[in-house]
């Protein structure tokens, strides 16, 4: 049975029968949002104690924000929009629907690239200035400006709580609802995330060759060199993938949806691409932690997030 909401935008022509989903596909895509939700808070939560374990230095206290941003994103499917698709009991947009929803595709997500963006630097100035980072450790300075960067995004999130413009998730449909008010917010979001996964490749490149340039100069037997240079590119991937990651859901939301009208097709370049993202950053956090944890090479033990971090540049 349809909603009176999702009637009246049939009766208005917002939307087209062939964009309602059937019952058994609303419950089946409902349960794997539960499964997917689950699995990325798992992961997520394992990376952010294998954090907490460590000497919180600025660079761990962005990681660990970071990885708390993901959870939040997810749980905003654990805890709202996978019950209301399993149950199928939406009887039109609620306050807690908007703000949930606001808060993954806008809020709370812009928190993930941003971030990236912020140990990309750290990871650059540690390379640079590599004195400093052996005597100086400003985690006061990291936590006010990741203080500011969750006040900004719980001010758009609730911006868009309280403006007439706002997202909601309406399961009849599988997909987000804002009658295309939001198409150039969404465009916007969209260039802010490339650009801040654009430049922390640029970084991430520049401390590639840096770690590269610095192991051929040290005296060591050419195996250990063949390893740490294997293990800088690996991390380098992994950097890398966790910059794009964003990157390409914000493509998938804006313009690759919009290739195919199909209900599964944009259910998943929308919905399931947004939920996915935060659980693939984790996962690829949770790489670095499996890696590190089989390393071999004795004093480098403590890469957990990144392939450099002040406590790397210490023990080498």
């Amino acid at each position: 049975m349809v909603s009176e909401y999702t009637l009246n935008l049939l009766k208005n022509g917002k939307v087209l029968p062939r964009e309602i989903a059937d019952p058994i596909t609303i419950k089946f895509m409902g349960y794997l949002m539960f499964l997917i939700s689950i699995i990325g808070i798992a992961v997520n939560f394992k990376v952010l104690q294998s954090f907490c374990k460590q000497k919180m230095s600025s660079f761990y206290i962005m990681c660990s924000s970071k990885t708390l941003s993901n959870m939040v994103i997810i749980l905003g499917y654990l805890l709202h929009n996978a019950p209301i698709t399993v149950i199928e009991n939406f009887t039109g947009p609620t306050f807690f629907n908007m703000l949930v929803n606001q808060m993954v595709s806008y809020g709370i997500y812009l928190l993930g690239p941003i971030t990236q963006f912020m140990i990309s630097i750290n990871r650059l100035m540690v390379m640079v200035f590599v004195k400093q980072a052996m005597t100086q450790n400003n985690q006061k300075i990291t936590v006010v400006i990741l203080v500011m960067f969750w006040l900004a995004a719980i001010a758009i999130t609730s911006m868009g709580v309280i403006d007439n413009c706002n997202v909601i998730y309406n399961p009849e449909l599988l997909n987000w609802w804002s009658g295309g008010c939001d198409d150039d917010i969404g465009e916007a979001a969209m260039g802010f995330v490339i650009i801040c996964a654009i430049l922390s490749n640029v970084c991430n490149l520049i401390v590639l060759i840096k770690l590269v340039m610095s192991v051929n100069k040290k005296h060591m037997h050419s195996e250990t060199i063949r390893r740490r240079q294997a293990k800088s590119k690996k991390l380098f991937i992994q950097s890398c993938i966790q910059d794009w990651i964003f990157a390409i859901d914000s493509v998938n939301s804006t313009y690759i949806d919009l290739l195919n009208d199909g209900i599964v097709f944009r259910f998943i370049f929308d919905i399931f691409s947004n939920l996915m993202t935060p659980v693939l950053d984790g996962n690829e956090y949770y790489f670095v932690v499996i890696l590190q944890a089989q390393n071999d090479f004795g004093r480098d033990v403590t890469v957990l997030c990144s392939f450099v971090s002040p406590a790397t540049v210490r023990m080498q």
